[in-house]
């Protein structure tokens, strides 16, 4: 089960590389690859959760209890990019307001999930 986890971690960390990535390689119109990547980081990372909660209940003390209103509210971030990746992906131009909140919203998870 360790080995599905760490699959889905580097999935979900290359899903979230692929946002910012994304936003980099955009010039006028948003990549569709935004919103593919911000999915695969919503996907991966419900699942990660699926897989910790057995993971906690064989070996609570090497695995420690899941945080549900850290995961809530970086599901609501990326739930977010995900609204707005989708509203601003057929434009022909996007406004820079849209690339920094992507761009902020993104750093914003990263930062949850790296100090919190």
């Amino acid at each position: 089960m360790e080995l599905a986890r760490n699959i889905l971690l580097g999935l979900h960390l290359l899903g979230t590389i692929g946002i910012l990535v994304g936003l980099l390689l955009s010039k006028k119109k948003l990549s569709s690859g935004i919103t593919h990547s911000a999915l695969l980081s919503l996907l991966t990372g419900l699942a990660l959760v699926a897989l910790r909660y057995p993971l906690v209940d064989a070996d609570p003390m090497k695995w420690e209890e899941i945080d549900n209103t850290k995961i809530s509210i970086k599901l609501l971030i990326v739930l977010a990019i995900l609204v707005i990746g989708y509203k601003n992906r057929k434009k022909e131009a996007v406004s820079k307001v849209v690339v920094g909140a992507i761009a902020a919203l993104s750093t914003v998870n990263i930062l949850i999930a790296a100090l919190w």
